[in-house]
This record gives structure tokens, sequence and C-alpha cells, in this order.
């Protein structure tokens, strides 16, 4: 580094005038082989991985999802491990806070899989302090731990409205998070940015063009730089079962029974709302798909919300919704949006005459167990013939029927808190131990049949076949059902996914499997899934391929009949050599450019093969290099060219700054340079994104007022370092085109240097 002795001169008749700043300092480096620039620019499109060291236990194809999480949750305080279920991900979690924490790390987990953390975290000797999600939906968050939190099965904190996602948004401020979920995305792709902001800030990939993740994926879009936050990782571990799937149709004799069904439901008038009735008539299409002892239950609870209502309007009272919501519970995973639904004034929301029919349907239905089932019969040949096999219904009065009728088989049941073998009830861990490894014993129970409360996170290893009973509303249930025996250890080569469809008439008016498949498409949207690859896993994909090859930045030369740039470049702030955004494009002659993997693939490719050295020609280069800056500019003036991006500051932060501005104005009067600090620092705050929490902080100071809101600006969490102050930094450039000799002229630098950037026609 030279240092000046003294402060130098600057003449004015030694000023030249440049067409663009920005040009003077994109130095496209030395001349080097194509091959190897290609290798450098595949390479840098890669993850960030740290280069910690793994601890033994991680298996090598967890390697890279451990180094590439630290790196993310150590640059944006948060990170989500998508892998798929039954890779390993309570492992990798906890060798990440192994190498972040030197204390207790606090686990927030579905109660069900308490004893499964507490279990592996003891053997592999990670002090961890369990709380479960429920005692997060009380208020019970962990005390005297510090450092990253691990969120596990996050998919359950999609809703911002919810307690459990306010109480553990405000107790995540300042501290980071790691969040697991196989499927983040249930409804809809906001569900992904809901979760995301619980510890990561709403700005964090401003870099990289990326204004607001909630904004983004609430218009259900994407960005490649989602996979800095994002880790899936499709590598195939070696003890994982292969998955082989069965789809058995329904007998014709269930579709005549369910043509009987929906005639006796399209007999009741249920509502005079029609939004009210179809949320009804969908509980009994629901139940009716599963089994005739849950359609039989649906009818004898709807009978006593009818006998509550008709007492309700005897005393001049209106039925309570909160009773017709817990009569429609079963279709949580539809989003009914209850606040948007008209409350009747002088009416009940439902019809009180439909009793008499409705006592009629159930005396006619009355002992569903001795009705011939078909639907019975296609589960019987199956499980007849012994392979130990996972029963999933979406019902309790499906799993209470089933183990009725299939007692002579020796089936185990759980519905929540209470399990049991046949008729003897017991403990739930007890039953579900006989399905966590491979036993001889004779008296061990063949089968287990479970409503959905044991889809997540359980290790059911002896299981050799799942059978979807009925199936869910959504992918993610339907994943995380599969996941209980195609996971990492399970002692079978394959495991049997057995899916025993609704007759015709029943799917035609449900439309489940169509439901299934539009929510499946959600996933990929956004990068999830082996369909999501185009949006940004198929960077790390690149970045495998050529990273055994050796790699430089610089610029090479490729000869080809057209002509275009490929071009690697990284935003870092001043005076960092670590980038904090890396980008590849190409540029076309008609100075248009892109960052789609399938042209960034074949370019890289062909640099890849060209051996030796050529030189460009410098006009070439130079005209390149100018449309190479517009696309530059852009992504520098998204970072620090505005102080507000889209979206615009909500009410809450033009309240906060307003009265910010006030008190800088009164503490400037007293000179109070302490004052004037400490409000600087919250007007930082006001004005950068947010998580979830420091959102709410944010209203709370917009309400507060005098003395509270001075109280609460000395709480504020520590203000992110800004990048007002980015270099840029070319990483390659592969210059493709004709050789210099029969090159035709395409820009001279005194023709550049002569028209101002802005003169340039290029396209975005």
């Amino acid at each position: 580094m030279v240092r000046w002795t003294a402060a130098p001169s600057i003449i004015a008749e030694a000023l030249v005038e440049v067409p663009d700043a920005l040009l003077t300092v994109l130095r496209p480096g030395p001349l080097v082989p194509a091959a190897q620039v290609a290798a450098h620019l595949a390479r840098s499109l890669g993850p960030v991985e740290s280069p910690a060291q793994p601890p033994s236990w991680l298996l090598e194809c967890q390697q890279p999802s451990f180094r590439r999480v630290l790196a993310a949750v150590q640059r944006y305080r948060g990170a989500l491990l998508a892998d798929p279920v039954g890779s390993g991900k309570t492992f990798i979690a906890l060798a990440v806070a192994a190498e972040l924490n030197r204390g207790t790390t606090a686990c927030l987990v579905p109660a069900s899989l308490l004893s499964q953390w507490r279990d592996t975290a003891e053997r592999l000797e990670v002090p961890v302090e369990l709380c479960s999600h429920e005692q997060v939906s009380r208020g019970r968050l962990p005390r005297g731990t510090g450092g990253l939190v691990i969120i596990d099965e996050s998919h359950h904190f999609r809703n911002s409205h919810t307690r459990r996602y306010r109480h553990l948004a405000s107790w995540l401020i300042g501290r980071s998070a790691l969040l697991l979920s196989a499927t983040p995305i249930v409804n809809r792709a906001a569900d992904l940015a809901v979760q995301l902001l619980l510890s990561i800030r709403d700005d964090a990939l401003i870099l990289d063009g990326v204004s607001s993740l909630r904004e983004l994926l609430k218009q259900g879009c994407s960005h490649p730089a989602l996979g800095e936050l994002v880790f899936e990782s499709e590598a195939e571990i070696e003890s994982r079962p292969q998955r082989v799937v069965l789809r058995r149709a329904a007998d014709p004799r269930e579709s005549l029974a369910a043509d009987a069904e929906l005639a006796r439901v399209d007999a009741l008038r249920l509502s005079r709302r029609q939004a009210t009735a179809e949320l009804i008539r969908g509980v009994f299409l629901r139940a009716a798909a599963s089994s005739p002892a849950a359609f039989y239950e649906s009818l004898r609870r709807y009978r006593r919300l009818l006998l509550h209502a008709r007492d309700a309007l005897r005393a001049g009272q209106m039925l309570d919704r909160t009773e017709l919501k817990r009569f429609t519970r079963e279709l949580d995973d539809q989003l009914v949006w209850w606040e948007l639904l008209p409350v009747g004034r002088a009416h009940s929301e439902i019809e009180v005459s439909d009793l008499e029919q409705l006592e009629l349907m159930i005396k006619q239905m009355q002992n569903p167990a001795s009705r011939e089932d078909p639907k019975l019969e296609r589960l019987r040949t199956f499980l007849s013939d012994g392979t130990p096999t996972l029963v999933f219904a979406t019902s309790r009065a499906t799993v209470r029927y089933l183990r009725d009728a299939l007692s002579d088989l020796r089936v185990a049941w759980c519905t929540g808190e209470r399990a049991g073998i046949g008729s003897t009830a017991l403990p739930r861990e007890d039953v579900l131990g006989w399905f966590r490894a491979a036993t001889s014993l004779p008296q061990a129970p063949r089968h287990l049949i479970v409503t959905d409360v044991a889809a997540e996170g359980l290790d059911l290893q002896r299981v050799a076949r799942v059978v979807h009973y009925d199936l869910p509303w959504t992918p993610m249930r339907v994943e995380q059902r599969e996941g209980r025996a195609v996971r990492y250890g399970s002692r079978h080569a394959q495991v049997q996914v057995v899916t025993l469809s609704l007759p015709p008439p029943l799917e035609r008016r449900i439309r489940l499997s169509a439901t299934l498949a539009r929510k499946s498409r959600l996933p990929a949207a956004v990068g999830l899934g082996p369909s999501g690859k185009h949006v940004w896993r198929w960077r790390s994909e690149l970045a495998s391929r050529f990273r055994s090859l050796p790699s430089a930045a610089g610029l090479a030369h490729v000869v080809t009949p057209s002509s275009g740039l490929l071009a690697g470049f990284v935003c870092s702030p001043f005076g960092r050599t670590d980038g904090l955004s890396s980008t590849v494009l190409w540029i076309d002659e008609q100075a248009n450019w892109t960052e789609s993997p399938e042209v960034l693939a074949a370019r890289l490719d062909a640099a890849a093969a060209q051996s030796g050295t050529r030189e460009p020609d410098p006009a070439q280069l130079q005209h390149y290099l100018a449309l190479l800056a517009k696309p530059i500019r852009e992504r520098l003036n998204s970072a620090t060219g505005r102080r507000w991006i889209v979206p615009d500051p909500s009410p809450a932060a033009r309240v906060v700054l307003a009265q910010l501005h006030g008190l800088v104005r009164q503490a400037v009067r007293r000179h109070d340079r302490a004052a004037l600090a400490q409000l600087e620092r919250a007007i930082g705050f006001a004005t950068r994104g947010h998580t979830a929490g420091e959102a709410a902080l944010l209203e709370r100071l917009a309400k507060a007022s005098g003395g509270e809101l001075k109280a609460l600006i000395r709480t504020l969490p520590p203000e992110a370092a800004r990048p007002d102050q980015l270099e840029v930094t070319l990483t390659g450039l592969v210059l493709f085109g004709p050789a210099k000799n029969e090159m035709s002229a395409v820009a001279s630098p005194s023709c550049l240097s002569s028209k101002p950037f802005s003169s340039i026609s290029t396209a975005p």
C-alpha cells in the first residue's frame, strides 16, 4: 500500500473527461485460458461455504449442507434447511449449533419430538434446552440461552397472525435462528417469507437486487439469491430406502355408496349463506371420503350443533360462531378466513330446519361397522402379507373404525395423546417404540394406524410400507407422512407408498387430487423440490461440475461466429475482499443481458472446451465493457442509491421517523451529542429492513410517546452495517466472437469516449 507523506495536488489541466466513471474501475485482469475462467465463474455461483470442519458424526453427503448453512447464519443471522424428510436435518442442525454456540442451544420442536431430540442431542454430546411449539404458543420460551436457536418443523410458524408466531418473533430479536423443514411451503409462496423473517431482515438480499423478501414471495415470485438463505440438498443417502409408489383405484361398489352419501348431503339446506353452506358441506364430503364411521360421526357432531343453535334461537340469541369453527376444524389446511364471511344478524348461520332430515340420516347410518366396505377390503389385502405398515387417516373416527375392523391383524393405533394395541390403551411412546426398530418378538404389533399427529419428525424405521387410507389437503402433509419410513437409517432397501384412490363421484366433488397437484407446484416456483432447480439450485450443481477443474480470474477469448460477453462480478463493501453478491451474466450482440441457467451453462461449457490463450480485440472488449456497466450500475443503485425501495415505508415507520426528527431538533438545540448518537441509531433502525420481531417493535415505537419512546430507543437491537460504499470487482470475462484479424470494427475507443453512456442502447 502506498502511503502519502504529503497530500497530492490535483491540477485541472491534468484531468481527462471520461464517458463513464464506472468503466475506469472495471479491470478485466490478466489473459488466461478460457477453461480456467469458465471454472472460476461457475464456482463463483455456488453457495458460500464456511471453512469450518464438520464433526465426525456427519455423513459426507451432509457436510455441504453444514458448511453452507453455517456460512448463511454467520452472514444473515438465519437460514432454512429444506433437505428432504429423513435425510438427517437434526444432525446437521446440532453440528451447526456445536460450532456456533459455546453454551446451551435452545431447540423449539413439536411436542411429539421432544424425546427424540433429547436422545439425539445426548448421544452427540451437544447441550440443548428443549421447548415445545405448544409452550411457545403460551409464551413460555427458554431462558438463559444465547446464540443460535434451532426451530424444527418451522412450517408451524408460517402464519404471522398466530400467538406462537408473535411470541417467537419478539423473543428472537437480536438472535440468529436455523429453521428446519422439508416442507416450508404449505398453501402459498409467502409461507416461506413468513418463516425467514423470524430472524432474517426483509432487505437481507438487497445487494442481489431483492429489496424485500416479503414482497418478492407475496407475489409468488422467486430469485436466484434465495439460494443464499434456503438450502436443499439432493445428495442421495445410501441408507435411505427407495420409494416405490402404488395407487389402487376404488371399487365400483364404492362409487355407488358415494352417490348415496352425496345425495344425503345435497338434501340438507345447511345455511342461507352460500360460503357457510360450502364449508359445512366440505366437512361432510371429507368425512365421507375417509370412512363410513367418519361420515356417521360428522352427522352426529352436526346434529349437536343444530340442537345448540335451536336452543340459542329459542332464547333469543345467535349461535356463537366459535361453535361452527370447531365443527369445520378439519378444513384448517384450506385457509378458511372466517373474518371475511358475513355474520347474520336476524338469523342463525346454520339452517335449523335441517334437524329432522339429519335425524333420519343418522338413523339410516347407525352401526357403520356392520356395513360392507370395499375400501376396507382394499386395505386388508395389503396388510395381510405381514409387511410392517403405517396407515394414515385424517379422522380419529376412521382410526377407531380400522382398529376394530382389523383387530385380527394385531394393529396398534395412535391419535394425539391416546394410543394402544387393539382395545388396550397404552402410553404413546410405548406404542411408537414398537415401530422404531426391528423386532422378532411374536407379540409385537404388525401395523400402526394413526392420524397426522404421527406425520412429523418421528423415526419409524421398522415400517416398510406407508398407506394413505385418505389423503390430506396439502402435499406438505403427504411428504411428512411418507418421511416416517423413507428416511436415513432405515433397514429396508425399498419402502412402498400406497394411495387408496377416492371413488370418482367424491373426487369430482372434492377435487382433492387437483388441489394437491396445484399446491405441489408451489415449492418449484421458489426453487424447492425436484422441478425447482431452475430458480437457484442449478447454481450449486454448476459449481460442483466445475469444482475439480483448475480456475483463475481473468480475461479470455473464445473464437465463435457470433459475438457476446460472459461476465462475472462481485459487489462488496469498500475495502473488503469477501464478496457479498456474486453475479454471472451473458450479454449478446443486441446488448441484451440474461442470467438464464440454460444460456450460462451453454456458454460456460463452450469456454471450458477451449484450449490455449487468445488475445481479444481491444475495441470489442471496450464495447462490451460499456454494455456491462448498465447491469452493474442497476445492482449498485438498488443497494445504495435510494433510501426507500419498494415496498414503501410502513405507516409505523413514517410515524416513528417524524417523532425521531422532532427529538433530533431538540437534541441539536441542547447540543446533546449522546442523545444525537442514540437518535441516529434509532433512525437507522427505522429506515432499514426488519425481522418480524423488529417490525412489531417498530409498531410499539409508533404508539409510544414521550418518556416511553426514549426508553424504547435505548433497547433497540444493534444496527447492521450498511453497505453505503460498495466496490465492484470483475471475477472473469470471456469474450466470444471472431478472431482478431477477422473482426470488423464494432466500436472504437474514441467513439466510446465521445459519447455519454446513456446514449448507448441497452435492453434489460
